[in-house]
């Protein structure tokens, strides 16, 4: 399987719309930052410096960005202010801290478009973001931001980053498995880098191209592009590119078996990327080389095979070590299904489904059906060495749907067609530009006698109209001001009306949230901090009594705000008719019920463009009696403190709505009480509040330390704790979602 193993191209270049910093000189620009007294000019010239600077002296270059935030917001100078949030959200892209970047791109947006001044820092911090979720694997969000970015580029009719866009987006389409989009994109960026002679551009795309006819087993056609895309990049001396394109022919090499080969063009590829200092370059080749020893051992004996199989977890390993420094998500997975594939080889089958399992876990995440494939087909081989022929049997049909999906006849003439469609376009604009210039210069002919008989006639007549237009001009205007000032006190009143109706949609929704007063006679000892972060909420709680058990949920649905809303009175009704009318108080039966309810009102199919809503659930039953716990989640774990340490019943990984695993029961999980035992349940939204120094999200991981912090406290202590702390955390931040916490004490 080849899965992931040849190098696309991903412009990840910052020189857009640079101020053309190589044109200026370091120092020469600190001389000037002494010299001015105008504090606009200074901010401008600490954004030059501390652009220059970033990728060469990182913590330089983020002093001079933070005196440029302080002096920028300080006179309230938005353009200044917006460039020094970009440049600080790509020092923090160099560190690998993506919560930092999101931070102020969210704070740059506010500004930008409360101001409507800055189009083309809007342009590179979307496609910034882009890259973000990009190298994250979450490539849906990356096709996002990358169409935003592009549509601000368009407007300014920038072609070299168009072709960057345009280059990304079939990137992210290749990821996720849509070889039509992804070609598309790609052909669209190759035919503008054609016009504008971008030779980086055109060898770059020839790989991503050849990516596909590899993909669709061409192997004819991709080497064909490789050699273009490698004679291209040692001709302008791309060292980056050379090194790619090395990487993607040894992948043609170990198809044709001349294993030798591949391991000197890996050589070459590897010098480059340690010369460069390009960490990822070596993760990713780490991970081939473990690849190539593994491919070869299909050729030979057993001694050679042990030598070839250890030298194959070798280097993966080591790709998973390095690649520690750079997060890179798919070179993980492409790491542990490795590793999973040789000890399946080697028939050390509960390793081989370890592995196998971290990279489904990660490959799922990233929501990649080609992962997906791949992993589900040695999961089934795995399983069924160990005598797990249901989940063998699963596994196996989850791959061969996923198989006929992603190899169809369709795809596989694909390639032909675009290309073909392409080339033929490509000649008729030829021939269209030459019949064009022809009729032009007739044209233009034409227009200049045209303009000879009026130019007289146009004297006049400018003359007479001015002095009429400047009357009308002044009525116009009057009428116009008049109209606007009415405009303005309809859209006030429509604003009004519709806050209102919000307003009593809250009341709506506060109404079927549990009564305060059932609560605190059915749970003595609890608090509930829920904070919607517009005037309805996505997050809702619920609670019910079947015979003195005590049933409690904390939920979280898509989006938040009235669409939100919507879903969680779904959700109240839902988890009422099923366990009121149907009496079931088992928690994963429940939300098994609860996911029919909602794929059969929303109409769910799993098609391709259709919403996927849903929530994230963690559901308890508590039997105060017999001391017993039964919990089930979606997404939403569940923490237990027990005499200060910390127990998570971890939930399943699959929401209540559409999913790849819908098929699969939640798993319900039951365990004995302890009198003083604390129970959490809760959403995502405290985690995920920005704030603190760097403008990062709170984590998971501070949210568990605070509750460990704060367990000698009362539970109403609790709440005032947790309330006054994600407050003190996001400062002047506004809140990005719904807070939803529920704590119990036994």
């Amino acid at each position: 399987m080849r899965l992931g193993s040849f190098i696309l191209f991903l412009v990840l270049s910052f020189s857009l719309f640079s101020q053309n910093n190589e044109n200026n000189d370091l120092q020469n620009l600190l001389n000037r930052l002494k010299e001015t007294e105008i504090d606009t000019v200074k901010v401008n010239l600490l954004n030059e410096i501390s652009e220059k600077l970033i990728g060469v002296d990182n913590e330089k270059a983020y002093k001079f960005c933070k005196q440029a935030i302080n002096l920028a917001d300080n006179n309230n100078y938005y353009k200044g202010l917006s460039d020094s949030y970009y440049n600080i959200a790509k020092y923090f892209y160099y560190k690998y801290e993506f919560d930092s970047i999101l931070y102020f791109y969210q704070k740059s947006k506010t500004i930008n478009n409360n101001e409507n001044i800055n189009k083309i820092t809007n342009a590179k911090f979307n496609y910034l973001v882009g890259l973000t979720y990009h190298i994250q694997s979450d490539y849906t969000k990356a096709i996002l931001y990358y169409k935003k970015s592009l549509d601000f580029y368009k407007s300014l009719d920038s072609k070299s980053n168009i072709i960057n866009c345009y280059s990304n987006i079939g990137v992210a389409f290749y990821n996720l498995g849509d070889y039509e989009k992804a070609l598309e994109n790609y052909f669209v960026s190759l035919e503008i880098s054609e016009t504008t002679k971008d030779s980086v551009h055109i060898a770059g795309l020839y790989s991503n191209i050849g990516a596909v006819c590899m993909e669709q087993e061409k192997l004819e056609d991709a080497l064909d592009y490789y050699i273009k895309a490698n004679y291209i990049a040692t001709q302008i001396g791309s060292k980056p590119n050379i090194a790619d394109t090395y990487r993607n022919i040894g992948e043609i090499y170990i198809e044709e078996r001349k294993f030798d080969s591949v391991e000197i063009v890996y050589d070459k590829a590897l010098e480059i990327y340690k010369e460069l200092n390009d960490i990822r370059g070596e993760v990713i080749i780490l991970n081939k080389f473990g690849r190539n020893y593994y491919q070869q051992t299909e050729y030979v004996d057993n001694l050679e095979k042990k030598e070839l199989f250890d030298k194959s977890l070798e280097f993966y390993n080591k790709s998973l070590s390095l690649n520690k420094e750079v997060n890179e998500v798919e070179e993980k997975i492409n790491s542990y299904l490795g590793i999973g594939e040789v000890y399946l080889y080697k028939k050390q089958y509960y390793k081989a489904i370890k592995y196998l399992e971290k990279a489904e876990v990660m490959a799922e995440r990233i929501e990649s059906l080609v992962y997906i494939k791949s992993i589900q087909e040695n999961l089934s081989k795995a399983n069924a060495g160990i005598g797990n022929f249901k989940k063998a049997y699963y596994s196996h049909v989850l791959f061969k749907n996923l198989y006929d999906s992603l190899k169809n006849d369709e795809n596989i003439e694909l390639l032909t067609k675009t290309r073909m469609q392409y080339e033929f376009d490509k000649q008729q604009k030829e021939q269209e530009f030459i019949q064009a210039q022809k009729d032009l210069e007739y044209k233009q002919k034409q227009k200049r006698d045209r303009l000879i008989r009026i130019f007289i006639l146009i004297g006049l007549f400018i003359v007479s109209v001015f002095s009429i237009q400047m009357m009308r001009s002044y009525q116009r205007k009057k009428r116009d001001n008049e109209l606007l000032e009415k405009q303005k006190e309809e859209i006030e009143k429509q604003k009004e009306e519709i806050t209102d109706s919000i307003i009593y949609a809250k009341r709506i929704q506060t109404a079927v949230l549990p009564p305060s007063s059932w609560v605190e006679e059915n749970l003595p000892e609890h608090f509930i901090l829920f904070r919607p972060r517009d005037i309805v909420s996505g997050d809702y709680y619920w609670m019910n009594k079947v015979d003195n058990k005590i049933i409690v949920a904390a939920a979280d649905c898509t989006g938040h705000g009235v669409p939100g809303a919507f879903m969680s009175m779904l959700g109240v009704s839902f988890l009422n008719e099923i366990v009121n009318k149907n009496n079931i108080v088992q928690p994963n039966i429940i939300l098994n019920q609860l996911r029919s309810q909602v794929k059969h009102t929303l109409d769910q199919t799993g098609k391709e463009g259709e919403a996927k809503d849903g929530m994230d659930i963690a559901l308890c039953v508590i039997d105060f009696d017999n001391m017993i716990l039964q919990y089930a989640g979606a997404y939403n774990s569940l923490y237990l403190f027990r005499k200060g340490e910390l127990i998570e019943i971890k939930a399943d990984r699959m929401p209540i709505g559409i999913h790849i695993r819908e098929k699969e029961s939640f798993t319900n999980n039951e365990m004995a009480l302890e009198k003083g035992d604390t129970l959490y349940i809760f959403s995502d939204g405290y985690a995920d509040q920005f704030g603190g120094e760097k403008g990062g999200k709170f984590k998971t991981k501070n949210f568990k330390k605070l509750l460990a912090d704060i367990q000698p406290k009362t539970m109403k202590e609790q709440h005032t704790i947790l309330d006054k702390n994600i407050d003190d955390w996001r400062g002047d931040i506004e809140q990005i979602d719904d807070i939803l916490v529920l704590g119990i004490r036994v």
